[in-house]
């Protein structure tokens, strides 16, 4: 796995094989919603930075503090829906039934029904893999058919240019 960002609270790694964005969120706590948008707002430009179209995207929350301050969650929504736009299939991974629900209702109020939350990695991973399997099938076109460049990752794009 290819590490595109690290920082102390977030870690986003791209499994080129399985066509999957990993972003893992440590336990640290973000201090102030300010630092939640800053880090997440550096993640944004990785993602951006990807043919996400084309690619699954694992969260791992699993070791993330619960934080369900409504001033917090208010400060940061734009940011989290972002985080999860425009990749082919989206799973968040939570560590227990709780954290489940509290995602679950930020997703309802954010409008993301295309994500899933679940409480296990390899479920995760495979239903990604297979909402991945299910586009290819669609697109009727080999995953990695599309024209060569001379990026070093096929799922990245040249930074756009102002």
């Amino acid at each position: 796995m290819d590490v595109l960002l690290q920082n102390d609270h977030l870690t986003v790694m791209l499994d080129q094989e399985m066509s999957i964005v990993r972003s893992t969120r440590s336990e640290l706590p973000y201090p102030s919603p300010d630092d939640f948008i800053r880090v997440h707002s550096e993640a944004l430009k990785v993602y951006e930075s990807l043919d996400r179209w084309c690619l699954g995207h694992l969260l791992d929350l699993r070791r993330a503090p619960m934080n369900n301050d409504p001033s917090f969650e208010a400060a940061t929504m734009r940011t989290r829906s972002m985080l999860v736009s425009e990749f082919a299939c989206v799973a968040i991974v939570v560590r227990t039934a709780v954290g489940a629900l509290q995602v679950n209702r930020l997703l309802r109020e954010e409008n993301n029904d295309h994500v899933v939350v679940l409480q296990d990695d390899d479920t995760a991973v495979g239903y990604l893999l297979e909402e991945l399997g299910k586009q290819v099938r669609r697109s009727s076109a080999p995953p990695h058919s599309r024209p060569r460049s001379s990026h070093p990752h096929p799922w990245m794009r040249p930074a756009r240019q102002r």
